[in-house]
């Protein structure tokens, strides 16, 4: 808990005040993370539906780079969100701090954060850029929407790229490039041309962080 508490920025015994258990203030900082960090994805689309339409760039190029600076963003939330991004490396790493029935009052404001890079691939599918995907079913034989697969598949590389800078060996790179590097590589693998693609690549390097991350509440 009191990493917890280090992550979201308050004093852990203050944690305690307004909360029946462990478990619900687990949930109700959790969820106020996310809702910040669903706000942040929101600005940056918005910023991007800018960015493309004063860039000039084919359809499949320009789609590909909204992808690629998402993946900025993402990689870049450790120093930029700080607090509300440490929150949740914590809870991935940290097991059973919420009961079934407060883990689920935070599914609607996860959710919210994910449909920012579902509309992305979504988009990016709809233009050409990545293929179609065949039919997919989770664990008890229910369709899975395709789109969501791929979302899913992508967040959790990026934040697996991200957790490599807390070991405590010697990497050899940062968790932002392998970030980048998984990026390109799930894209190709998801139809993606790599010469669309690196063009993609070099137009998202136009766009400044603070036009992709355009100033809000600041952590």
């Amino acid at each position: 808990m009191a990493a917890l508490a280090e992550a979201a920025d308050y004093a852990p015994a203050s944690l305690y005040t307004y909360f029946p258990s462990r478990s619900a203030l687990v949930a109700a900082v959790q969820e106020r993370a996310l809702v910040s960090l669903g706000a942040v994805a929101e600005r940056h689309l918005a910023a991007t539906d800018h960015l493309v339409a004063t860039a000039g760039a084919a359809p499949d190029v320009a789609a590909l780079a909204r992808l690629c600076a998402f993946a900025d963003l993402f990689l870049a939330a450790p120093e930029r969100h700080p607090h509300e991004f440490r929150l949740q490396q914590e809870l991935l790493v940290t097991r059973g701090v919420e009961d079934v029935e407060d883990a689920g009052r935070v599914v609607p404001a996860a959710m919210g954060v994910l449909d920012a890079p579902r509309r992305l691939l979504e988009a990016a599918a709809e233009v050409g850029a990545l293929g179609a995907q065949d039919p997919l079913s989770d664990p008890l034989g229910r369709p899975v929407e395709a789109t969501v697969a791929r979302t899913l598949a992508w967040v959790v590389a990026l934040n697996g790229a991200l957790l490599t800078d807390g070991l405590l060996t010697g990497m050899p790179t940062t968790g932002a490039a392998l970030g980048t590097a998984l990026t390109d590589a799930l894209l190709v693998g998801w139809g993606a041309d790599p010469d669309r693609l690196r063009a993609a690549r070099s137009l998202s390097a136009s766009w400044p962080m603070t036009a992709i991350d355009p100033p809000g509440d600041r952590s």
